[in-house]
């Protein structure tokens, strides 16, 4: 049911570490390990470096170490940016400069023998600034986006009020901690005193990963393979992102005793603002409890909670998002009561005079057989100013393709080309960058 979070008066570890020791806390490959001993290994942790305004950057791997490391940094009293490893030394002195982030921790060299050990638990302050996670980026430098722990426990009651979680539950660790919707899991599983399962979930070994887990969080095109074979039959919920979902997979799935829900969410609101039960429309439900959300005049999307970041570090110090909503820049429009996502306002070309909205030609053009994700960018065109052209993933004839686009748009929506997406752009994350999808554009054309 909704309602408010637990009203934790220390950590969440160290209350159910008191609550239930010797239930399992997580399940790493091949071992469980309870409440009492993911404390005692948090406890047993050297102090980390401490900068005088408390902020460092780790390194953030989807492993039992990196997870350690954070749990007691917290626990230290650090504020924490979690960064993607794959970044460069030059972009990551970058990020940490334009944040004013002055130390980073790797969480597998930071801690040699013979440091001093924790011995004191600073106290839980709910409202003070935990994690700092960075914006996607799509444009220059990525923010890093403030949030305290209440953010994130409220975050986790209001999905729990639509989409059943309890403590006798276990959510895969599917989603890199660097990113909202990783951080998002950690913050479940700790709200729910449940189990977090941590294993290698990369291609082929995700379905080995989901043995005894019930909930997790996965992209359509990993739900989709997963259901091409035997699946596991432990997993009953699927929290669904990152691309159009189609009803036949909602149906197979469902079929198959999974629950599948989607949902709409974003960075600086702690991930999940709407949510609901997938039905292969393309509305992402109603917003969940303590969030509101409205429309502008302009069909943005305006959003606040007490999920809304308290603002962006910026050269150490912290720069509020707003004074009450929060302009999104996502366009949208309510549809029976649900809320329906246009597009980014900042993804909009004109080609010929007309608005071309590029979600709206991939939402258009998604069912066709084949596609496992689709993109329309802009090119320059002599005639047009600019038109659209289509970056697919999956097995697709790219004639048909266009000839199906053609018979069912408008000659402003029409992709003049396709293109199969470069292997190296599916490999950066959780979901494909725009900006990185143009830039090889480019570059393909001019060669």
């Amino acid at each position: 049911m909704a309602g408010a979070p637990i009203s934790f008066d220390t950590l969440p570890w160290l209350y159910w570490g008191e609550v239930k020791p010797q239930h399992t806390a997580l399940f790493l490959e091949g071992e469980a390990i309870s409440w009492q001993r993911l404390v005692s290994d948090i406890g047993s942790m050297p102090l980390l470096p401490k900068p005088h305004n408390r902020y460092v950057a780790i390194s953030s791997r989807n492993d039992y170490q990196t997870l350690l490391v954070i749990l007691a940094a917290w626990q230290q009293g650090l504020k924490t940016l979690l960064l993607n490893p794959a970044f460069s030394p030059a972009f990551q002195k970058e990020v940490l400069e334009k944040a004013g982030v002055e130390m980073a921790i790797d969480p597998h060299t930071a801690c040699p023998s013979g440091y001093w050990q924790q011995s004191e638990v600073v106290p839980f302050d709910t409202q003070d600034i935990l994690t700092l996670v960075l914006t996607s980026g799509s444009t220059g430098t990525p923010k890093a986006v403030t949030h305290n722990a209440n953010a994130h426990l409220t975050s986790a009651s209001g999905l729990f009020s639509l989409m059943p979680f309890s403590e006798s539950d276990c959510w895969l660790l599917s989603l890199p901690l660097f990113h909202v919707s990783g951080l998002a899991i950690i913050w479940r599983w700790l709200q729910r005193g449940a189990t977090l399962k941590i294993a290698d979930t990369k291609g082929d070994a995700l379905r080995s990963a989901l043995e005894g887990v019930t909930h997790a969080s996965l992209v359509p095109t990993q739900l989709q393979r997963l259901l091409e074979g035997e699946h596991p039959s432990s997993l009953t919920s699927v929290l669904l992102g990152g691309a159009v979902i189609p009803q036949a997979l909602v149906d197979e799935a469902e079929a198959k005793g999974i629950g599948c829900w989607c949902g709409y969410g974003m960075t600086e609101m702690a991930s999940t603002i709407t949510a609901k039960r997938a039905n292969g429309l393309f509305s992402v439900g109603r917003p969940l409890p303590h969030r509101e959300l409205m429309l502008s005049s302009l069909g943005e999307i305006m959003v606040k909670g007490d999920m809304l970041s308290s603002g962006y570090l910026i050269g150490g110090k912290l720069e509020p998002l707003s004074d009450g909503w929060f302009a999104t820049k996502d366009k949208g429009e309510w549809v029976e009561g649900e809320l329906q996502i246009l597009g980014r306002l900042d993804n909009m070309f004109i080609c010929g005079g007309e608005n071309v909205q590029p979600e709206s030609i991939e939402r258009a053009l998604s069912g066709f057989e084949g596609i496992e994700q689709l993109f329309i960018l802009p090119v320059v065109d002599a005639k047009w100013g600019q038109a659209p052209v289509a970056l697919v993933m999956g097995n697709v004839n790219q004639g048909d393709f266009l000839a199906y686009a053609k018979s069912l748009l408008p000659p402003h929506q029409v992709p003049k080309a396709a293109y199969s997406i470069p292997k190296h752009l599916l490999d950066g994350g959780i979901k494909i960058s725009r900006l990185a999808l143009a830039d090889w554009l480019t570059s393909e054309q001019l060669n």
